[in-house]
């Protein structure tokens, strides 16, 4: 058997295969190709997938980035150092770089929970300049230091959360590093310093420089646009009702303290299956209990519903639609009747469903999207949103306390790059469930095939079209489950597409979920329908006759006995 670890891989950018624009690239290379801002990498084998997760030498070496919230891309990773070497770094001593003071005092109690004797210091670094802030507010950033047995809290947290310092603000802050004072709130010494550099004045402005707010603007219009009701009695959602976020997670984050906070002794409720980092981000958002209801079941409404009448408490209500990977659509008509008659608000994130193909402003009262996903596209900014339905009961109360604990924390870099590709995002979501439909459908029917995850073929396909738009498709995700586990590893290694983390890109991206998502956890996640053995696939703009073929092709390597006569 070939050793996974002896891959042919080249680290160097211009050497990864660029005779297919949506082909399997080399262990590590960063996708996009050669995009220093890029937010996924690629692990081509099963084998790569579980070394990554391992933290084996011979897929970290070879990364050349990662997804940001799994770890420190390369520019993150230069000003973590450089800012340790300004405060005469300690040694057994680590650090994570934040733009919020509120998200490192979060990091902070995180942290003094698990050890409260750690030693931990908040350093925040400032631009000093005689010009007006400006743009260059933006030149500014948090350090949090922390002993290395809380190492493991830090990355958790840094995981879950979302609220580290973006790729291209850091790459901001690091040219203007030797013009920053770093201030320390416990005043000591070490921590205190000027730059080796003062009084900077600028000779040149960051092409953002004047679009930094008509890109939010932009953004905001085109989430305000598509989420609107085919209802026409629903108040649309106007560009105030929309609150952008450095990431989705953010955003997620931002949403359930907010509603912890509004509430004594609070209880978030999971209903369904949702993104791995979600449940463990609510129950360290202020929560006194939290109740996973994680089949996204009508029997699970039951027990719901049976819940509240003997006097549950729920404060808010979380789900997803569809979700992932099992592509489940809950009852949201009947999860909103219980809303209103126990006074609860419903948190849904559309990320994969999409409010382009469906129309979820009358059963939602909040809703998050992650815009690293398909809003992009291009898999080369991050960003998250959380709308408030005017047409909500709760309106006011979130509304109110969004606004006023609101953080600008969007780097405009980033606004830029995401205002530009949305602009298509409507054709985008319609091209790649177009084919996705094709590609799930074809796959159900070989007879290596278990099963599919797909809208139009999961129980749930009724609750699906209830909310699906007129004309509409059924997304751009689906997954595979084969009979036979060792398949679906043949099949993942042959399949000549993207592989490694994150959706919606605009070239398809295939991923063993559980691995990688739920690699502690695997037998757990089993057990809530998502085997060890599923084989995730994001489908993007390529022509699906081209796709079919990788697919067909990838089939044939699997186990060439077993394909069907019409799988050509």
């Amino acid at each position: 058997m070939r050793d996974p670890k002896s891959e042919d891989v080249k680290t160097d950018v211009p050497n990864v295969k660029m005779n297919s624009l949506f082909g399997t690239q080399p262990l590590g290379t960063s996708h996009p190709p050669g995009d220093p801002h890029a937010v996924s990498f690629s692990l081509p084998t099963w084998a790569s997938v579980a070394g990554n997760m391992a933290g084996e030498p011979w897929v970290r070496k070879r990364k050349q980035t990662t997804y940001p919230r799994m770890g420190f891309c390369p520019i993150v990773s230069r000003l973590t150092e450089a800012a340790l070497g300004r405060v005469n770094r300690l040694k057994g001593v680590k650090a994570r770089v934040f733009v919020s003071k509120e998200a490192a005092s979060r990091l902070e109690c995180t942290a003094r929970n698990k050890d409260p004797t750690a030693k931990l210091s908040t350093i925040e670094f400032k631009l000093t300049s005689t010009e007006s802030l400006g743009i260059w507010e933006w030149a500014n950033f948090v350090l949090v230091l922390f002993p290395e047995n809380l190492e493991d809290e830090a990355f958790t947290f840094w995981l879950n959360h979302g609220d580290g310092i973006s790729n291209r603000q850091a790459e901001f802050c690091l040219e203007l590093l030797d013009f920053m004072t770093s201030r320390c709130e416990g005043n000591e010494p070490d921590f205190q310093t000027s730059g080796p550099k003062s009084g900077y004045t600028p000779t040149s402005f960051p092409g953002w420089t004047n679009s930094r707010l008509t890109d939010k603007t932009v953004i905001k219009s085109v989430l305000a646009e598509t989420i609107r009701s085919d209802n026409g009695a629903l108040a649309p959602v106007r560009a105030e009702d929309v609150f952008l976020y450095s990431t989705g997670m953010m955003a997620i984050g931002k949403i359930a303290r907010a509603m912890a906070g509004m509430s004594q002794d609070a209880v978030g409720v999971i209903f369904g299956w949702l993104y791995s980092g979600t449940l463990p981000l609510v129950k360290d958002s202020g929560y006194s209990n939290c109740m996973l209801y994680g089949r996204g079941t009508e029997e699970e409404l039951d027990q719901l519903e049976s819940s509240l009448a003997a006097g549950a408490k729920c404060t808010v209500l979380f789900t997803e639609i569809t979700s992932n990977p099992q592509l489940h659509s809950p009852n949201l008509v009947r999860i909103k009747e219980l809303a209103n008659k126990y006074g609860f608000p419903v948190v849904v994130d559309d990320t994969i469903g999409t409010s382009v193909n469906l129309d979820i402003l009358p059963y939602a009262d909040v809703i998050t999207t992650s815009l690293t996903k398909i809003f992009n596209g291009a898999c080369n900014a991050m960003g998250g949103s959380l709308i408030i339905n005017p047409n909500s009961p709760h309106y006011e109360r979130i509304h109110g306390y969004l606004h006023d604990h609101y953080e600008d924390l969007l780097f405009p870099a980033d606004a830029a790059v995401l205002s530009q590709n949305c602009i298509d995002y409507p054709d985008r979501v319609r091209r790649c469930s177009q084919t996705a439909r094709e590609i799930a459908h074809f796959l159900a029917a070989r007879p290596s095939v278990k099963y599919v995850n797909y809208p139009t073929l999961v129980p749930s396909q009724a609750q699906y079209e209830r909310f699906r738009r007129e004309g509409e498709g059924y997304g751009y995700l689906l997954s595979i489950v084969f009979h036979e586990p060792d398949f679906a590893v043949r099949f993942f290694d042959a399949l000549d597409v993207w592989k490694g983390p994150s959706i919606g890109m605009n070239s398809s991206i295939a991923l063993p979920y559980s691995v990688l998502a739920h690699w502690e956890e695997q037998d757990w996640a089993a057990e809530y329908g998502v085997p060890k053995h599923i084989v995730r696939l994001s489908v993007g703009l390529e022509p699906e006759a081209s796709l079919r073929a990788r697919v067909v092709e990838a089939l044939a390597k699997a186990a060439p006995v077993t394909l069907c006569k019409d799988d050509h």
